[in-house]
């Protein structure tokens, strides 16, 4: 899969792609570049890229060596600004993650899916050329071959799990979530068998909290209110839930 992406020589998504380019190729992109992968159209602008990895201390001393300042939990500043934050994922696959959750007491609660969400967001990513244009002339800036990233239902899994635990003093966080979500179910070809091949109990949570958010009607109202400062492109929830209730059976 190519992805075309334009901006300006030296711009945000030219020094991003140009980053990209350099990280270890295990690393499965996330957030906000991914986001804008996924649904082909315009999407905000971000300086920061998120990854998910399965054991981080083996790519630690190579992203050292590219940054300008790394800190313990992940965190990467490099050149421009640029801040990279990596998440490390569970050492075993989602289902043996849930069994291994499930020996426990009680039901696995809002981090437990978080984590099951991005494990398997981790192991389902798949492989994008990104190439980066003058979005006056078409030149190439920069390409970024066979960059593993999270398919659109890895990112609404990881991105329903990751609402709930949003600090209250960051309704910013919580409202681009939301937005997030909105434009993958409408645009990011989000079909019921990519919520089928979930684990079960992820897919249970992921679903509930989708109609929870953009059908039930108080839930909408909320969500409404909440993504109206992210307008361009807008998105339309009417849409989102037709989506919503489509994958949702």
């Amino acid at each position: 899969m190519i992805v075309v992406l334009s901006g300006r020589a030296g711009g945000t998504t030219h020094r991003s792609v140009e980053l990209l380019a350099t990280l270890p190729p295990a690393l499965r992109l996330i957030g906000g570049m991914a986001v804008l992968c996924r649904v082909g159209t315009p999407h905000r602008a971000t300086v920061d890229l998120d990854a998910v990895a399965r054991d981080l201390s083996l790519y630690h001393d190579v992203l050292s060596r590219l940054a300008v300042t790394a800190e313990d939990g992940g965190q990467y500043r490099f050149a421009g600004d640029f801040d990279l934050d990596v998440i490390d994922v569970a050492p075993m696959d989602s289902t043996a993650l849930i069994a291994h959750l499930l020996t426990f007491d009680e039901p696995p609660g809002d981090l437990d899916l978080n984590m099951v969400a991005h494990t398997w967001a981790h192991d389902t990513a798949t492989p994008v050329d990104l190439v980066a244009v003058d979005e006056g002339t078409g030149a190439v800036l920069a390409r970024a071959p066979g960059r593993l990233v999270a398919t659109s239902a890895g990112l609404v899994a990881m991105k329903a799990t990751t609402v709930q635990l949003r600090s209250s003093s960051k309704p910013e966080k919580r409202a681009s979530d939301l937005y997030d979500l909105g434009r993958l179910l409408v645009s990011g070809g989000v079909e019921v068998e990519d919520i089928g091949g979930m684990p079960e109990l992820l897919a249970e949570a992921v679903v509930s909290r989708l109609v929870a958010w953009f059908v039930a009607p108080g839930g909408r109202d909320r969500t409404f209110r909440e993504i109206r400062r992210f307008d361009e492109p807008p998105v339309d929830l009417d849409d989102v839930a037709d989506a919503v209730e489509r994958i949702a059976g």
